[in-house]
C-alpha cells in the first residue's frame, strides 16, 4: 500500500474542530478535558473567525425561573415545526452554559459577579459582551488549555473508513501544502453560507455544511435559511428600534399596519424586534407601490428620536466597535443630512443557519462526525420553521450551548477509541478531487458564477415571498451555475478556496430553493404566495436531505408531535 504522506503533510490527532469560532473554540476547550490532541483549523485567523466580531455583541439570557415560559414561547414562534427536545434543552441550559464561560474569563457584562441584562425583545432579554475581545479572550483560553490551532487551513472534504468520518482533507492559503488530518472525532464549526453578500456575516460560505453533505449526513430545516435584516447603502446597520418610525414613499407609517401591537406602543412597540416580520411588511409595501421605505428624523419627536438612536445604555466596553453615532456616520458615508432629509432604509440579505441534522449532544446522523453553532442551528430544530436569525441574540447562546455540549460529546467518544484507520485511495480521491481545478485550462472568472447563485439566492422574489414558477426559475439559475462549476479552473490556492465556496453556495442555494418547492405551505419564513395557509395536517413535517448513490435526495420526517408536550391547536385533543 502506498504511503499516505506522499499525498500531503500527515496530521494525527484525536478531535479535530474545523473552525476556529466562540461554537469551535469552546468544543475544542472541552473535548481537551476527555483527550490530550485537540487541534482547531481555521480558513482565516483563529482570535478573529466567525461571526462573534461583526456582531453587536447581544446574547439572549434565559434565566432558569424563565426558562419553561420560554420553551412555550419558542415552540409556538416556530409554528411547531420544532424538536421540542432541542428547544427545551436551549431555554434550560442556556443560563448555565453562559455562566461557564463567564468562569472562563470571557468579556460578559456582569456586576457582583451576576450577568447583568436588559430589555431586548418582548419575550426575553439580553446580556452583552465586548465583541471586538471575546474572541482574543477564547482563543487564550484554548492555547492555555494547550488546545493546538492552525490559521489559513481551507478544509474541502471529510475522510471516510466505511461510514464513518475519520478525519478531513485541506490545503493551505499561504503554503500551498496538502493537509491530511487524521482524527478519531471530527466537529463541523465553520458555520453556515452567507453568500459573500454583504462585507457583515459574509466569512461563511457553507463550506462546512457541503463537506458534511459529501460525507453522508443528513440536512433539515434548509428552507427556512433566508434571513433578511435591515439597513442602510455603505454597510450602515443598526438593529435599534428604528424600525418603529419606518415609513413608505408617501410618508406613512406602515408597520402597525400588519402588526397591530405596535399601535400600542410602550415596551411591547420597542421590544417586537423579528427580523423577518420587518423584512415581511417593508417588502409588501414595496410590492404594493408604496416603496422605496424611509426614515425621516425630522419627524420624530424628542422621545421617538431618543429611542430610536439610543436605545441601549451600555458601559463603552461592551458597545461593538464602530456602532457609534448613526446620523454621523450617515453624513460621512452617504453624504446626506439626516436632518434635513429622510434617508432610505433597505433590505439586507444575510443568508441564514447551517441545516446540519444533530442530536442533543451534537452529533450528526454520521459515525465520527458533530456539528456545532451556526452550522447545525437549523439542523437543531430548536427554533422550528425560523431560522434562529429572525430573533435578535440567539446565535451566540446556541454557538455557546452547542459547542459545550459537542465538544463534551467528540471528546468522550475519542477518548473510548484506540485510534483510526484511513484508506490511501479514499484520500487520494479526495485530494485529487480537491485539487482538480488547478490542472483545468479556463478563462472563466469564479466570482462571476458566484454573481450567478446571488441573482437566484437572494431577490426576495426568490427566498423571501416563494411562489412556484419563481422558484423554478431560481433553481435553473442554480444548475446553470454548478453546470458551469464543472469546468471552472484555479490559477493559484486563493482562487482554489473561492472555487470551493462557490461549489458550497450552490449546494446551499439548491437545498433550500428545493426545499421551499416542496413545502407547499407558508410556516415561519417559508411564506408561499401560491399557499398562503399552514397546513398542519400535510404539513408537520421535516423535509430531510441526503445523498444517495450520488444524488440529492429529498424526504419528509414527521414531527413526533405525539410525543411532544406541546401540541398545535389544530391537533389538540387528537388521539396520536
Amino acid at each position: 500500500m502506498t504511503s499516505v504522506d506522499k499525498l500531503g503533510e500527515v496530521i494525527d490527532t484525536d478531535v479535530l474542530v474545523i473552525g476556529g469560532g466562540i461554537s469551535g473554540l469552546l468544543a475544542a476547550i472541552k473535548a481537551r478535558d476527555a483527550v490530550k490532541r485537540v487541534l482547531v483549523v481555521d480558513k482565516g485567523g483563529i482570535g478573529w473567525a466567525g461571526q462573534v466580531p461583526f456582531s453587536g455583541g447581544d446574547c439572549a439570557l434565559i434565566r432558569p425561573d424563565e426558562a419553561e415560559g420560554h420553551f412555550k414561547w419558542l415552540v409556538e414562534a416556530g409554528e411547531y415545526l420544532n424538536n421540542q427536545d432541542w428547544s427545551r434543552a436551549f431555554a434550560t441550559d442556556m443560563y448555565g452554559c453562559i455562566r461557564e464561560v463567564v468562569d472562563l474569563g470571557l468579556p460578559f457584562w456582569t456586576a457582583n459577579k451576576e450577568l447583568v441584562t436588559v430589555p431586548f425583545h418582548k419575550k426575553y432579554n439580553a446580556t452583552h459582551f465586548s465583541p471586538t475581545k471575546l474572541m482574543i479572550k477564547l482563543k487564550h483560553a484554548a492555547a492555555k488549555r494547550k488546545v493546538s490551532m492552525l490559521d489559513k487551513i481551507f478544509v474541502v472534504d471529510l475522510i471516510r473508513a466505511g461510514s464513518r468520518v475519520v478525519g478531513a482533507v485541506g490545503f493551505g492559503l499561504v503554503d500551498g501544502k496538502t493537509y491530511i488530518i487524521r482524527a478519531k472525532a471530527t466537529v463541523i464549526a465553520n458555520g453556515s453560507c452567507r453568500y459573500f453578500s454583504q462585507r457583515h456575516f459574509s466569512v461563511n460560505t457553507g463550506e462546512g455544511v457541503a463537506m458534511a453533505y459529501r460525507a453522508g449526513a443528513h440536512l433539515m430545516n434548509a428552507e427556512f435559511s433566508n434571513t433578511y435584516t435591515f439597513g442602510f447603502s455603505g454597510d450602515i446597520r443598526r438593529r435599534t428600534p428604528l424600525y418603529l418610525y419606518f415609513e413608505n414613499v408617501l410618508g406613512e407609517r406602515f408597520l402597525e399596519n400588519y402588526y397591530p401591537e405596535i399601535k400600542t406602543g410602550g415596551k411591547a412597540a420597542q421590544e417586537f424586534l423579528d427580523f423577518y416580520r420587518i423584512a415581511h411588511a417593508m417588502t409588501k409595501e414595496v410590492e404594493a407601490g408604496r416603496g422605496p421605505i424611509y426614515i425621516d428624523f425630522t419627524k420624530l419627536t424628542t422621545e421617538e428620536r431618543t429611542l430610536a438612536l439610543n436605545s441601549e445604555s451600555l458601559p463603552p466596553r461592551y458597545q461593538p466597535a464602530g456602532r457609534g453615532d448613526l446620523l454621523k456616520a450617515i453624513r460621512e458615508k452617504l453624504g446626506l443630512d439626516p436632518e434635513k432629509e429622510r434617508i432610505e432604509v433597505q433590505l439586507q440579505f444575510v443568508g441564514g443557519q447551517g441545516p446540519v441534522r444533530i442530536d442533543l449532544e451534537c452529533r450528526t446522523t454520521v459515525e465520527g462526525l458533530w456539528a456545532v453553532g451556526d452550522s447545525g442551528s437549523l439542523g437543531s430544530g430548536y427554533t422550528g420553521a425560523r431560522a434562529s436569525g429572525t430573533f435578535g441574540g440567539f446565535g451566540v447562546p446556541f454557538a455557546i450551548l452547542s459547542g459545550i455540549k459537542g465538544g463534551v460529546s467528540a471528546g468522550s467518544h475519542a477518548a473510548s477509541l484506540a485510534g483510526v484507520k484511513a484508506d490511501y485511495n479514499e484520500i487520494k480521491k479526495l485530494t485529487d478531487g480537491m485539487l482538480a481545478p488547478l490542472k483545468r485550462n479556463s478563462d472563466l472568472d469564479v466570482n462571476d458564477v458566484i454573481y450567478e447563485i446571488h441573482e437566484a439566492a437572494i431577490p426576495v422574489s426568490y427566498s423571501l415571498h416563494r411562489e412556484d414558477g419563481r422558484l423554478r426559475q431560481a433553481l435553473a439559475k442554480i444548475a446553470g451555475a454548478r453546470t458551469t462549476l464543472a469546468s471552472a479552473a484555479a490559477r493559484d490556492h486563493h482562487e482554489l478556496a473561492r472555487y470551493h465556496q462557490a461549489v458550497s453556495m450552490a449546494l446551499s442555494a439548491g437545498w433550500t430553493l428545493t426545499s421551499g418547492l416542496m413545502r407547499q405551505e407558508t410556516r415561519g419564513t417559508n411564506y408561499r404566495e401560491d399557499y398562503p395557509k399552514k397546513d398542519d395536517i400535510n404539513w408537520l413535517k421535516w423535509i430531510v436531505i441526503k445523498q444517495e448513490d450520488g444524488k440529492e435526495t429529498f424526504f419528509t420526517d414527521p414531527v413526533p408531535i405525539q410525543q411532544y408536550g406541546i401540541k398545535p391547536p389544530s391537533r389538540e385533543g387528537q388521539v396520536p
